[in-house]
């Protein structure tokens, strides 16, 4: 059976379980309309077009990637982050959240969000935050890219909650996923998720091993709004990364949301990134979620500053998807308008969306 039907099949089965569930819950009635309903849905998804690669600017097409996506399961995450997440089921379907997530952030189900959004490629992050959004792990994440190593790209991170306990071993494999993982091309941390102070210097074996192996750091900065975040300049402020900066030369830091302080919906640490991006050559910035609703007031403000401060050779494009169906595709719509209504040029605008990936990455550029 080819790979795309078998893959439907699991699907599908997993459809039925979920149906059994539901019977019991409210009777075999509503449990099968609940289950048409969303094999109905599965269907439609799979039936769907793809967009055309890339995005049209002035008469030229240009090829993009997105850095910054999310794997996971539903039940790799704590309670309060799953509470979040259902947020945006309408009741009487918050059942299927489990299903729904599981689904959305497979290696199958990313790759059907970059085809609708019509992104060459993306990053996915491992994530080991145990107490805020939960647990994707290294080899989670290895299973995941898998499904087409051309296009998907792997981001290792290290678990730090028992540092003082375990450091030495946390480490060691860390480097084994880096060097012995394939696909593995940076690292993804997130202190304030992860709880660790960005200029803490028990930690800056990580920033060492990833100089050494030449893997590029995506760190997020600025605060959150999920739960169980530290919020404290220490976590947040990308000023407290420049001591280790300084230090590890050959480290790659991308400062991840480019400052973007979600919880408050405003551009609290963005000129701070732009600062270190003008005044270091190995620091560089991520604009994930600034092409949500949620940064919808604030978008033209931070693509403006990026042009005023001549750093689009580094941005990095991401949008911290997948999040929904059809969020790749709109953060990436929102963004490109925003640049073009800010005056980048083309030349500017094909570095943001790939060529900076692929330069920092030490990838080729990426054919349409």
């Amino acid at each position: 059976m080819p790979a795309e039907l078998t893959a439907r099949a699991d699907e599908f089965s997993a459809l039925h379980r979920y149906a059994v569930r539901v019977e019991n819950a409210f009777g075999g009635g509503m449990g099968r309309l609940i289950a048409v309903a969303l094999c109905c849905a599965l269907v439609l998804s799979a039936c769907g077009g793809k967009r055309e690669p890339g995005v049209v600017v002035d008469g030229q097409r240009l090829a993009v990637v997105d850095l910054h996506l999310h794997t996971g399961t539903f039940d790799m995450t704590p309670p309060r982050f799953q509470a979040r997440i259902a947020e945006r089921i309408p009741r009487g379907f918050k059942w299927s959240m489990g299903l729904l997530m599981d689904r959305w952030l497979s290696g199958s189900g990313i790759l059907g969000h970059l085809d609708d959004g019509g992104v060459s490629a993306g990053g996915v992050f491992a994530l080991y935050s145990p107490h805020t959004t939960g647990i994707a792990t290294n080899e989670f994440v290895a299973e995941q890219i898998a499904a087409d190593p051309s296009r998907l790209f792997g981001f290792a991170s290290i678990r730090v909650d028992q540092w003082n306990v375990d450091a030495e071993e946390q480490l060691a494999a860390f480097e084994a996923a880096l060097t012995e993982l394939d696909n593995m091309v940076g690292v993804k941390l997130a202190h304030a998720h992860q709880q660790f102070r960005f200029d803490d210097p028990r930690f800056y074996g990580i920033y060492e091993i990833a100089g050494r192996l030449g893997k590029p750091i995506y760190l997020h900065t600025a605060t959150s709004p999920n739960p169980g975040v530290r919020m404290e300049p220490p976590y947040t402020n990308p000023y407290y990364l420049e001591d280790a900066i300084r230090r590890y030369p050959d480290t790659i830091f991308i400062l991840g949301h480019a400052g973007w302080d979600t919880l408050n919906r405003k551009l609290t640490y963005v000129d701070a990134c732009i600062d270190l991006a003008q005044r270091y050559d190995n620091v560089y910035m991520e604009p994930g979620a600034l092409g949500a609703k949620r940064a919808e007031q604030v978008l033209a403000d931070f693509v403006g500053r990026i042009k005023k401060g001549n750093v689009a050779h580094k941005l990095i494009y991401g949008s911290d998807g997948p999040q929904f169906p059809g969020y790749v595709a709109s953060h990436l719509d929102a963004f490109v308008a925003a640049m073009q209504a800010a005056g980048f040029t083309v030349d500017e605008m094909r570095l943001v969306l790939a060529d900076n990936f692929s330069r920092v990455f030490n990838m080729p550029a990426f054919e349409l």
